[in-house]
């Protein structure tokens, strides 16, 4: 799958569940789910033993790809095409090497 054509399932599923998010709440929730993402590498790299009474963690994975959903959501809403935005980030990169 391609990165436009996840932000296209994305977008597609925000439409037919009615989620339409204003810039400001999805930035809220891409920072929740960015503190998730660090609270499972934290927990990921303390000892096991520590935590051996808690519930299981979600593995990073999920993690990131909730994450990566929230950026695909806001780019969806905003008009962004986050394949041309990340080409573009690319190019940049390159020409400053």
């Amino acid at each position: 799958m391609t990165i436009k054509e996840a932000q296209e399932l994305v977008g597609t599923w925000n439409e037919r569940n009615a989620v339409y998010n204003s810039e400001l709440t999805s930035m809220a929730l891409i920072a929740e789910k960015a503190g998730e993402l660090a609270s499972a590498i934290a927990r990921k790299q303390t000892e096991p033993s520590k935590h051996h009474h808690d519930a299981p963690n979600p593995p990073l994975s999920e993690e990131a790809s909730a994450l990566f959903w929230e950026l695909l959501s806001l780019c969806s809403h905003s008009g962004i095409d986050l394949t041309e935005a990340l080409a573009d980030n690319l190019n940049r990169r390159q020409d400053v090497r």
